[in-house]
């Protein structure tokens, strides 16, 4: 399949398109790979590509609008809150639990990120609604890496789209977006669709989905990648302190550490980032 039009991506970096990969399409979560996927979980296919002419012109923009739910935006944090970050210490971790530790023992220091965190990011915001939602913390060398404990087990769910709030297809643009900043020592990826939930769901309508087919939040990924496995998935490399805007609730995705050897860690802030600057 082509890459059709949908959510654009912009950034101020130079090269951004260098950052940019394409591959042929998804695959059912591979039960070999030494994790455990939940059943109906797809995660992308191997082998990636630059994007071509075409493939560009659809995906990049220089001018981003304030949908927030049609945008992804990659910026470079200031190198000022770059050397605040570092201070913590987190790209030195060797596993998840010293994530949470570091954070503990440094609340001083903590404190005082939390200001400057918060004064990066007040003019993305012209409605300053935005709130801290989390650091994560994820292993390296791994295919994708949202996973929930499920009674006591460690789930991966592959590409798929945040529930913050309730919502349908037709909704999920009303839920905002996040802003997640790179704060390991090695670059990480966001494997995703670049295809609105309301441009999904008329996909699988106009594949004649059987009747009674239910397309909602719960199975419309599932659905999605049945039917048209086959389209592209794009990966952008995050480099570290570097942090993307996007509507997770609104498109497939995931972030991938495949080939990375350190401890991924992010720190993230949900909320309406709709002034770039």
């Amino acid at each position: 399949m082509h890459l059709r039009s949908g959510l654009k991506l912009s950034s101020n970096l130079a090269g951004i398109r260098e950052q940019l990969s394409i591959n042929e399409g998804s695959r059912p979560a591979p039960a070999d790979s030494g994790v455990y996927y939940h059943p109906g979980s797809y995660v992308p296919l191997p082998g990636w590509r630059s994007l071509d002419a075409r493939e560009a012109r659809l995906l990049l923009t220089a001018a981003p609008t304030k949908e927030v739910a049609k945008n992804i935006y990659v910026g470079d944090i200031p190198a000022s809150l770059q050397a605040a970050l570092g201070a913590l210490g987190l790209q030195e971790v060797t596993s998840l639990e010293q994530v949470p530790e570091k954070v503990k023992e440094q609340e001083v220091l903590v404190k005082e990120l939390s200001r400057q965190l918060d004064d990066f990011l007040r003019p993305f915001s012209s409605v300053k609604k935005y709130r801290f939602h989390r650091i994560t913390r994820a292993l390296p060398n791994r295919e994708t890496v949202t996973n929930h404990w499920i009674r006591d087990k460690s789930v991966y769910i592959g590409l798929h789209i945040d529930q913050s709030r309730l919502f349908t297809p037709h909704t999920a643009y009303k839920s905002g977006n996040r802003i997640s900043i790179n704060l390991s020592k090695e670059t990480r990826h966001l494997a995703f669709v670049n295809l609105s939930l309301i441009q999904v769901y008329k996909m699988i309508k106009e594949r004649a989905a059987p009747a009674g087919t239910v397309i909602n939040a719960d199975t419309i990924a599932q659905l999605f990648f049945t039917y048209f496995p086959g389209y592209p998935v794009i990966r952008l490399a995050v480099r570290p302190y570097q942090y993307y805007i996007a509507p997770t609730d609104n498109f497939f995705h995931d972030a991938t550490t495949l080939g990375n050897r350190r401890i991924d860690v992010t720190i993230v802030y949900t909320g309406v980032f709709d002034t770039i600057h």
